[in-house]
């Protein structure tokens, strides 16, 4: 996002960055159910004829943040499984529309071992704010979801566009730069899912649109997804304190994971912080199930900040367990100090 831009211009100046790489919350905000201040008291979601426990995170594995020399530096907002180890990429600000496709390759416990670049996917247009990308393996199209002008990009694997379409209430009612920063294919409805990253203008400030869109790219459903309250509650712009959803993940089984993301900058800039929760939901469904979170933050001698905006799934491990991945966006390795980096985390 380019309000991230303007944060790290000054941030970097400053001071060094730092990184607290398993920090749990204590207390989880969700607007949709019951919260208990003790973790330990058993919280289910009813979810139709489902039942499933509202907190999972103690059984969450989250590894390290990497980054790899293969990686071109960039401003990775998005990622998509294609075929096999090969993955499709987006970057906010090249200077064409288009993808990377990355070739990853996973360890037995679904760390990443590597990544290498097999190149850049030029689309010949101009990029539009590029901030989310999805696959339908039906069609082999490409999704990408583009910020500037609040629409959704169809393609081929042969980088030809077959149709572009806006998301009409978030282009009329849309905060500039908060708008479309999610996209997912859900092969279990054969639909794909967007929402805007903060509440449209009219609309309660913690209530966004998860928009649910037919292969034709026209709305189907529309459901409320209610994010939390921020961690800091201040009038402070955006550049300062930017908070909301910024990315989706369908699991294949009727459920969607949803990336929470706060970035707040401290007056003095040491102590500013960016803090990622991933929930669990059933759109239609009321609940939230939380899966993790983690927190990085300004201190002396560390530069591990990351923005993570992308999230996609990678291979399941041999016990079956989920292995997602998570790329941030370096702001194309600001100076020199920040990185690409990718991590995953698995449940």
């Amino acid at each position: 996002m380019r309000f991230f831009s303007i944060c790290i211009l000054v941030l970097c100046s400053e001071v060094a960055i730092a990184q607290s790489h398993k920090e749990k919350t204590i207390s989880v905000s969700l607007p949709q159910i019951n919260v208990y201040e003790n973790k330990n008291t058993l919280n289910i979601l009813k979810w139709g004829t489902d039942s499933v426990d509202a907190d999972i995170s103690q059984t969450v594995i989250i590894h390290e943040q990497k980054t790899f020399e293969d990686v071109p530096a960039g401003n990775y907002s998005g990622i998509t499984h294609i075929k096999g180890d090969e993955y499709a990429v987006v970057s906010d600000k090249t200077d064409s529309e288009g993808y990377y496709i990355f070739k990853i390759k996973f360890g037995k416990d679904g760390d990443i071992l590597d990544i290498k670049n097999k190149g850049w996917q030029d689309l010949g247009g101009i990029n539009m704010d590029e901030e989310a990308i999805a696959y339908n393996p039906h069609n082999n199209h490409l999704y990408i979801g583009n910020e500037e002008g609040s629409t959704i990009q169809e393609i081929t694997l042969n980088n030809k566009t077959v149709l572009t379409k806006p998301i009409a209430d978030y282009q009329k009612r849309g905060e500039h730069n908060r708008i479309i920063e999610s996209l997912c294919y859900d092969p279990f409805r054969q639909h794909l899912f967007t929402i805007n990253e903060a509440s449209l203008k009219g609309d309660p400030f913690t209530s966004l649109r998860l928009k649910e869109l037919n292969d034709s790219l026209q709305e189907v459903a529309e459901y409320e997804y209610l994010m939390d309250e921020p961690l800091k509650k201040d009038s402070r712009p955006v550049n300062e304190h930017a908070y909301g959803v910024s990315e989706l993940l369908s699991l294949g089984d009727g459920t969607l994971l949803v990336l929470e993301r706060e970035f707040y900058v401290t007056k003095l800039k040491l102590g500013s912080w960016v803090n990622n929760k991933i929930y669990r939901i059933k759109p239609g469904f009321h609940g939230k199930q939380f899966i993790t979170s983690w927190k990085t933050s300004l201190s002396l001698g560390n530069f591990n900040l990351a923005n993570y905006e992308g999230m996609c799934e990678g291979p399941k491990t041999k016990d079956g367990r989920h292995v997602i991945i998570l790329c941030a966006d370096s702001q194309n390795q600001y100076k020199g100090v920040l990185k690409d980096y990718f991590r995953t985390i698995v449940f």
